[in-house]
């Protein structure tokens, strides 16, 4: 691993990016085992007061033991160590400081045997490796004294698997927190005040059965969530400041594979009003606006941009609204402050303008504040910076094995589509010269959306000498509502000629192998890259669905039984794939399942037996449709496995079985 004193004298990678064309020619891609291996500088935090870095560190001794420790560094003098509190082999998820003086570390750590069920079945596995895992709180002051679990004397800390979930930081209360958790004998989950001196919580505030998020204000819930089973139905109740009893909002979706159509993020500093992203303008594009908890309305809009949605906020300790971010390409702030845009400008150059800086942590004068920065051939330095003194100091690293010029570039394209639109696609360049085999590699969703930054899978495909693009089609999220509509009821037609025009695209350049092309996906980027191989039998040479689906008819049927007829997620499922009473026959014709005697190119189906997102029941329809017509096909069940809960050793899986099956077609 790099040392502090050595990442900050090699300054950032752009002397390895300036010199590409000539490290390109001598350098080998890293190996899969490389490239999947788990991260080591995974979390820091700057103190309220600015004077104080805490870097949280795993270090893998070998394949069953972790080395972790907490370093502590001033800010003054980020090339030195004040202390380092050692964790022995516990695996570290996050760390902030609670006040000047005292951490919270999260730690992940495995349930014994014989614990709660927790609706999952691996609760009762007798090998440690596959038991779930649980979170807990070790707070400590800086020096490694006065240290204790949070929840310590008390029988949750023994039955309750997560209780990492902090909901405030309470700053204006520095021996308090509050935690969200289960109270199994209580059948619900409740808010727990809990004194990080000494561990014991109190009870704050009762929620139900389906309760999982709440959001505060100085230190009071405002906001109440509660989802459904498969958590893709959240339903909202608010509480204005004064106010006793929760009243009903709204329901929305609440699953993570699309973008979501409204969010409360935060609250303002006005009591009373809340932050939240909200659609406005003809696009339909997230922009940040005010919302009266009192009134239910919507007030004045903070921050926006034409064509592209508010992702989150960046807000001091305290809750000041400091800037909104937004994703081009690469990402971007909205800034508060004027001269924090001519600063991130400026780091931006210093970083080459390939990166991107992810401001996550600010001291409460806003002079000092740390960052992540990534991009396609940087998988992640922590910085630390200095308003005053200028100092933009690399003080971690997540992946310190892997270096620049092994890993492989992307570019930027704009695609004109046959219908006259312009889409994004990316495309990332393997070190291998001449033209090369292609992955077209959709995204899932469909309503998430690719940018320009660093991903594990595709460098994966890149090390293997193949281009991998990623086109930002039409249904895409990102983009605005009127982008995203446009994929609407369009999954087997637009969506995939979005795909066929970037892939044309980029065999027009020559660039590409066009006899040697696959395709390959996760979720609905499964389902696009089976359809692909529905639409295109001669393209596409070798197929990779990961959990995508197959008979569209029968994926509304699965929505409707598993949220209920009139629930938001499966209106929106009619809305964006199609109504079986109205489109069936465009459902079916969209559906890969039905046509597999069009498919010609060899399919590997993974899926894992735990999905409740899309059923594992889509990718054995697929498996059956292929055979039955004399296919080549090959499924791989992961035992113990949801949508996206992959864990290090089924990633490793999941990537060396890809590349096996792309690269024996294309060879």
């Amino acid at each position: 691993m790099l040392s502090r004193r050595a990442i900050v004298a090699s300054g950032v990678f752009a002397p390895a990016l300036a010199s590409f064309s000539i490290a390109r020619a001598q350098a080998s891609p890293h190996t899969i085992e490389e490239l999947s291996a788990p991260p080591v500088d995974r979390d820091a935090a700057l103190s309220p007061n600015g004077k104080f870095i805490a870097l949280a560190s795993t270090r893998r001794i070998d394949e069953n033991k972790d080395d972790s420790s907490i370093t502590i560094i001033p800010a003054d003098n980020p090339e030195k160590t004040l202390t380092v509190l050692p964790l022995g082999d516990r695996d570290i998820a996050n760390v902030t400081w609670a006040s000047d003086r005292r951490l919270l570390i999260t730690l992940v750590i495995p349930l014994r045997r014989g614990g709660p069920s927790i609706g999952t079945r691996l609760a009762s596995t007798s090998d440690p490796d596959e038991r779930p895992k649980a979170r807990r709180v070790l707070a400590i002051d800086m020096d490694g004294k006065n240290s204790v679990m949070l929840f310590g004397n008390d029988q949750m800390l023994r039955e309750v698997p997560d209780l990492g979930d902090i909901v405030d930081l309470l700053p204006d209360d520095p021996d308090h927190i509050l935690v969200k958790a289960a109270n199994f004998s209580a059948g619900i989950y409740c808010l727990y005040k809990v004194n990080i001196l000494t561990g014991e919580p109190e009870l704050f505030e009762r929620g139900t059965l389906k309760t999982r998020r709440w959001l505060t204000q100085a230190g009071v819930p405002v906001v109440r969530y509660d989802y459904n089973d498969r958590g893709t139905v959240q339903t909202i109740y608010v509480r204005a400041p004064g106010e006793a009893a929760w009243r009903f909002f709204r329901k929305l979706r609440g699953d993570q594979q699309s973008k979501a159509e409204f969010e409360f993020i935060g609250a303002a500093p006005q009591p009373g009003v809340i932050l939240a992203l909200a659609p406005q303008g003809d696009d339909g594009a997230l922009a940040l606006r005010e919302f009266d908890l009192r009134t239910l309305a919507l007030g004045k809009t903070l921050a926006s941009k034409p064509n592209r949605d508010a992702e989150w906020v960046l807000r001091s300790r305290k809750g000041e609204l400091m800037g909104v971010a937004f994703i081009e390409d690469r990402l971007t702030y909205q800034f508060t402050d004027p001269r924090m845009e001519s600063v991130y400008r400026g780091l931006n150059r210093y970083l080459g303008d390939v990166c991107n800086i992810r401001i996550f942590d600010i001291s409460d004068d806003g002079m000092r504040f740390l960052a992540r920065v990534t991009g396609p051939r940087e998988p992640g330095t922590l910085y630390f910076y200095d308003r005053v003194t200028k100092r933009f100091d690399g003080i971690g690293q997540a992946y310190p094995t892997l270096t620049p010029e092994r890993l492989a570039p992307m570019e930027t394209l704009s695609v004109r589509t046959r219908d006259g639109a312009t889409i994004t696609a990316y495309l990332t360049i393997p070190l291998a010269p001449g033209p090369r085999p292609l992955v077209v590699f959709p995204h899932g969703g469909p309503e998430l959306r690719d940018h320009y930054d660093y991903q594990t899978f595709v460098q994966v495909l890149a090390a293997q000498g193949w281009l991998v693009l990623q086109p930002n089609f039409r249904g895409s999220g990102g983009y605005g509502k009127a982008f995203a509509d446009a994929g609407r009821k369009r999954w087997g037609d637009r969506m995939q000629e979005d795909l066929e025009d970037a892939v044309a695209h980029v065999l027009a350049s020559g660039r590409a192998d066009p006899k040697r092309v696959a395709i390959a996906g996760a979720s609905y980027g499964g389902y696009a890259a089976l359809q692909g191989a529905v639409r295109n039998p001669d393209l596409y040479k070798a197929v990779v669905s990961i959990a995508g689906d197959c008979d569209l008819v029968e994926s509304i049927a699965f929505s409707r039984m598993q949220d209920g007829p009139d629930s938001p997620s499966y209106l929106y499922w009619l809305e964006t794939i199609g109504d079986p009473a109205k489109d069936r026959d465009m459902l079916r014709a969209a559906s890969p399942a039905l046509h597999a005697e069009k498919v010609r190119a060899p399919v590997l189906l993974i899926h894992g037996l735990e999905d409740v997102i899309v059923a594992p029941k889509q990718s054995r329809i697929m498996q059956s449709a292929l055979k039955s017509a004399g296919k080549s096909v090959e499924l791989i069940e992961l035992k113990d496995v949801g949508h996206r809960d992959l864990r290090e050793e089924h990633w490793n899986l999941v990537y060396s079985r890809t590349v096996q099956h792309i690269a024996k077609a294309l060879a």
